[in-house]
């Protein structure tokens, strides 16, 4: 309990140095935007599965195609040596990720959107993307640990 007291206390110092930072880097959960792009699903209604393995430099995907309205149930399989991420967001998001991850690099998530994966572990995501067909263009996939994403663990979603 210190350990999550201290982080908390670290997490706030560093949000009040460099300006405001909310606890979901910039996820707009329940606005209008986030409606149209989705988010969370439930597991019952995914109807396929998208297996991703996290390499050293890159996931073995680089493009998903959906469909809008869709649910889908992500396994990531981590078969590098070292720790990866998989996270689902917007472009701006993943770019405000990254920089608190460069303040933060020992953090470790394992959330409705996104996920770290330990070297030989498996998580898990279940996504619903939203009905709107334009809002798709503007969601990603990445690993937002330093220098990870700019190696090439990043990807889009495409529609169907």
């Amino acid at each position: 309990m210190k350990l999550a007291t201290a982080c908390a206390a670290l997490a706030a110092a560093i949000a009040l140095a460099s300006g405001p930072v909310s606890a979901d880097a910039g996820h707009a959960h329940g606005s209008p935007k986030a409606a149209a792009m989705g988010g969370p699903g439930k597991a019952a209604d995914a109807k396929r599965v998208v297996r991703i393995e996290a390499r050293d430099r890159d996931y073995n995907l680089r493009q998903i195609q959906v469909r809008p309205g869709e649910t889908v149930r992500f396994v990531i399989t981590n078969k590098s040596s070292i720790r990866h991420e998989f996270a689902i967001a917007r472009r701006d998001e993943h770019v405000a990720h990254r920089a608190m991850m460069v303040k933060l690099p020992d953090m470790v998530h394992d959330d409705d959107e996104v996920v770290t994966v330990e070297p030989g572990e498996t998580k898990e995501i279940v996504w619903r993307f939203g009905t709107d067909r334009n809002a798709l263009k503007d969601l990603e996939f990445a690993c937002n640990i330093p220098g990870h994403a700019e190696q090439g663990m990043q990807g889009t979603f495409r529609r169907m």
